[in-house]
C-alpha cells in the first residue's frame, strides 16, 4: 500500500485506477495527470519511483482541489444554496432528492445518509 494525499493506494492496481481513489479525483482527471506527467496507462502503483510519486503529489496540489478542501467547499456551496432559498437549497434542507428523482416510490437513499 502506498500512502498519497491522506489516501492509500493499492500497490496492484494502475496508476490511472488507483488514483480515482482520492476524493476528487475521477476518470478524467486521474487520466489526465498520468498524460501530463508522462505515465503509462499499464504502469502499476508499485512501480513508480519516488520522484515520480511526488511529481504527482505536487500535481494534484498544485492544479487540483481534493479532499478536506474539497468537502468544505461543496458545503458551503450547499449552506449558500439553503440560505438563498434556492430550490436545490430547499431540497437539500428536506433531505430529498435534488436533481429530479422521484420521491413516490425512491428516494429512500437520500432520507438513510443524511
Amino acid at each position: 500500500m502506498v500512502y498519497l494525499l491522506n489516501t492509500e493506494l493499492s500497490d496492484k492496481k494502475k496508476v490511472v485506477i488507483a488514483l480515482q481513489n482520492i476524493f476528487g479525483i475521477g476518470k478524467k482527471k486521474s487520466t489526465e495527470i498520468c498524460i501530463s506527467l508522462g505515465i503509462s496507462d499499464s504502469t502499476k502503483v508499485k512501480e513508480l519511483s519516488i520522484e515520480i510519486r511526488n511529481k504527482i503529489v505536487n500535481y494534484i496540489e498544485n492544479n487540483i482541489k481534493i479532499g478536506d478542501d474539497l468537502r468544505q467547499k461543496l458545503t458551503q456551496i450547499r449552506d449558500n444554496q439553503i440560505k438563498i432559498k434556492c430550490y436545490k437549497g430547499q431540497r437539500a434542507k428536506y433531505k430529498l432528492p435534488r436533481r429530479g428523482q422521484r420521491t413516490h416510490t425512491n428516494s429512500r437513499t437520500v432520507k438513510r445518509l443524511a
